[in-house]
């Protein structure tokens, strides 16, 4: 019978350490194996890699390029929307400037044309329908008298009316309320924003002295405002001022005229 072998018997211990060494061996082949495979792989992908990074090296160039290019189209169509804005403002206030000119322009032809036609009779009734049709239609007011210094020049006495009470100003004297202390001082009287209101002394709106070779003649009196015009502006003021001379000469006229006519006997 064969002795059973133990941990103790050298020649088994030497067995066991052998076919450790041999297992050990194998698995180290085997995990060497693995690593060649591995570092194989490795190297085929790092080949691919270089490759794949190789063909889209100038792709990343142009990419760059082209980011590079919208990045200054950007920055282009930036400049050109400030220039379009500046433009169109510039545009704008040329515009306004236009439109102010031709305003102007227009305001310039109603003061010509009326002076025109203050000067283009000597006929008093046609002098006086001139003077109304301004005042109505160049300033907006459908309510105004019109005066002329008496001959003892203590007061004005109404000689043509629309739109107002004729018999509560047939008369003022020269130098009580607005209308006379406008004739008075010789100096245009403006009451801004006062077109409300009854016709009467509260509710004047202006009042233009007539002055012929700096004496006061007769005046002016313009009361309410028509509804769609809010208050005076500088082109009134400037018509005030045609008024307050050429009105007074077309009348001093046809008083000439009238005058000479009486002289010679023939009807006026």
């Amino acid at each position: 019978m064969t002795p059973k072998k133990t941990d103790h018997d050298p020649a088994y211990v030497a067995l066991k350490i052998g076919e450790d060494n041999r297992r050990y061996t194998r698995d180290l082949l085997t995990e060497n194996e693995n690593l060649r495979y591995l570092v194989a792989a490795l190297r085929q992908e790092r080949k691919e890699l270089l490759e794949k990074v190789h063909l889209t090296g100038p792709l990343l160039d142009e990419l760059e390029k082209l980011r590079e290019e919208q990045a200054r189209h950007r920055r282009d169509q930036e400049h050109v929307q400030r220039e379009i804005a500046e433009i169109e403002t510039r545009n704008r206030r040329f515009s306004e400037g236009y439109v102010e000119v031709e305003k102007r322009n227009n305001d310039l032809m109603n003061l010509y044309v009326a002076s025109y036609r203050l000067h283009g009779t000597v006929d008093r009734t046609e002098v006086i329908g001139t003077i109304q049709e301004i005042v109505a239609n160049l300033v907006g007011c459908e309510e105004s008298g019109i005066f002329e210094v008496a001959p003892e020049g203590d007061e004005l006495r109404l000689v043509a009316s629309v739109g107002i009470d004729a018999a509560a100003f047939d008369r003022v004297r020269i130098g009580e309320g607005p209308i006379g202390k406008a004739a008075l001082e010789g100096e245009t009287f403006v009451a801004e924003g006062a077109r409300e209101g009854t016709a009467g002394p509260q509710s004047l709106t202006a009042c233009i002295p007539l002055k012929l070779n700096g004496r006061v003649t007769g005046a002016i009196a313009l009361f309410r405002l028509l509804p769609q015009k809010p208050s005076l502006e500088s082109v009134d003021h400037e018509m005030f001022d045609l008024l307050a001379t050429h009105a007074a000469t077309a009348l001093y006229c046809t008083s000439l005229h009238a005058a000479h006519e009486a002289r010679v006997g023939r009807p006026c």
